[in-house]
């Protein structure tokens, strides 16, 4: 299955009272910080539910790549679960696309919400399945970590289809290139990004507005994946970029510059906005995102706004 033979689908929104069915498609879980962001989901008015492997662990994963998809497709099976949220990240996503099957994810088409490792999954969702899927916080991983009020709301908000949810501003976030631009919303974890590339997963950019966030990486892996990403073709054509905060990304010694310095090299003469320490991937606040949604990003302004909440209304 292929988004580009079949019309993009976007998932049902979500209500009070909902059941959630919440997944460990990559790496394994602190069970503290699961019970912490169980109780966030709840006070959304949410119901959750655990999949029935959420505690395995196999090395770096949470439970072998088979069970980990499995508890993938018993949400999308399941008539009761309404949305899927991801645990946390870590390690696994790309290990277990194989093991699922797009036909019955579309035909079950639900909201689903991860970042990090989970960049990898978002992309299939859409590329095989033709499915709005959503960039953003997850349970353990991000509200089991930090408080994040603003995120909850807004998280709750745009999954629920309020329209005021669909304009995002930052203004803690820096100009780099100025400009408006139009286009459909793509990217997600630098990492993952470049893991896609000669893939059947491969990020698609042109005509798109490219997330590009990651956490813990040394400036020079930085600068090393984003040229790779130059290299690959992958900002040709594209209309503008928002780069995350990229927490812990710093240099390893003195003189080895800043992210502005490797966006200067990149781009010495940028002909599309570029907005740089937005609230994206792994921040104490964390945008919640619908991939393949056509937004404009207006970096002098520091502004996102979404066509529509990348959810369809229940009647």
């Amino acid at each position: 299955m292929s988004n580009s033979i079949l019309p993009l689908l976007r998932p049902s929104s979500l209500r009070q009272g909902d059941v959630v069915g919440v997944v460990a498609p990559a790496g394994p879980v602190d069970k503290h910080q699961l019970e912490v962001g169980l109780e966030v989901i709840r006070r959304m008015g949410f119901e959750p539910v655990l999949s029935r492997n959420i505690h395995a662990r196999s090395r770096f994963m949470a439970g072998s790549d088979k069970m980990r998809a499995q508890d993938i497709m018993d949400m999308f099976r399941d008539p009761e679960v309404r949305a899927i949220f991801c645990a946390r990240g870590g390690y696994g996503s790309n290990r277990v696309l194989a093991h699922l099957d797009p036909d019955v994810i579309r035909r079950n088409a639900k909201v689903v919400v991860g970042s990090s490792d989970i960049t990898l999954l978002l992309h299939y969702l859409v590329q095989k399945c033709g499915l709005v899927a959503f960039h953003g916080p997850m349970v353990a991983g991000s509200f089991g970590r930090a408080e994040m009020k603003k995120s909850q709301r807004q998280f709750k908000a745009l999954l629920t289809g309020d329209v005021k949810a669909r304009h995002f501003c930052s203004p803690r976030a820096k100009v780099f290139s100025k400009g408006v631009a139009q286009g459909k919303l793509t990217g997600g974890c630098l990492t993952l990004l470049c893991r896609s590339l000669n893939t059947p997963y491969e990020i698609q950019t042109r005509n798109r507005i490219l997330l590009i966030e990651d956490v813990n990486e040394p400036l020079y892996r930085v600068d090393g994946m984003l040229w790779q990403l130059k290299n690959a073709g992958m900002f040709k054509g594209i209309r503008g970029i928002v780069l995350g905060e990229m927490v812990n990304c710093r240099s390893q010694r003195k003189g080895d510059g800043t992210i502005e310095n490797i966006l200067q090299d990149l781009f010495p003469k940028p002909k599309f906005p570029i907005l740089t320490h937005c609230p994206i991937g792994h921040g104490k606040e964390v945008w919640t995102l619908p991939l393949e949604t056509s937004a404009i990003l207006d970096s002098e302004s520091k502004t996102l706004e979404l066509k529509h909440c990348g959810v369809k209304m229940r009647a």
